[in-house]
């Protein structure tokens, strides 16, 4: 009598569906660490599960919602952090045209203020008390030290 093979046991391909406590701390590592969303973080990461299902999984899961709450306050951090590196980069403020004259780069310095102000608005909505602006009705409101290092790109 012939007994049947068993079929070798194949490797799980494609993205995660089922929430594990594991893969919940690799997540939550990776946005408390990094200055990404959950779709470039897919891109960067295959092994991950996609935006949507890690959505579900906040949704879901009491304790990767927490996690996951806490892990986009560390990012906030992140991104106060890479504001500062942006604005304090000076390296492509100035190019040089085909004479050789010294010129403003009016482009890097427009992207480094376009950068700066996504992330400064970003963390302002993720940890509103310490990174945002709130004024008292009929105060005007000070300046950051965020906007203050923006305003030196310009000068």
């Amino acid at each position: 009598m012939v007994t049947p093979k068993k079929k070798p046991e194949s490797k799980k391909v494609g993205r995660p569906l089922e929430y594990t406590q594991e893969m919940g701390d690799y997540i939550c590592e990776l946005v408390s660490s990094t200055g990404y969303g959950l779709l470039k973080l897919a891109k960067l990461f295959p092994e991950l599960p996609d935006k949507m299902t890690i959505n579900r999984w906040r949704h879901r899961v009491p304790e990767f919602r927490a996690q996951y709450a806490q892990a986009k306050i560390e990012q906030a951090d992140i991104l106060a952090e890479e504001c500062l590196e942006i604005a304090d980069d000076d390296s492509q403020d100035v190019k040089f045209d085909k004479d050789g004259n010294e010129l403003c780069n009016t482009e890097f310095i427009a992207r480094a203020r376009l950068r700066v102000d996504t992330r400064k608005w970003l963390a302002s909505k993720l940890l509103p008390k310490q990174y945002g602006q709130q004024a008292e009705e009929g105060k005007p409101v000070d300046k950051t030290m965020i906007e203050m290092l923006i305003d030196k790109l310009v000068d």
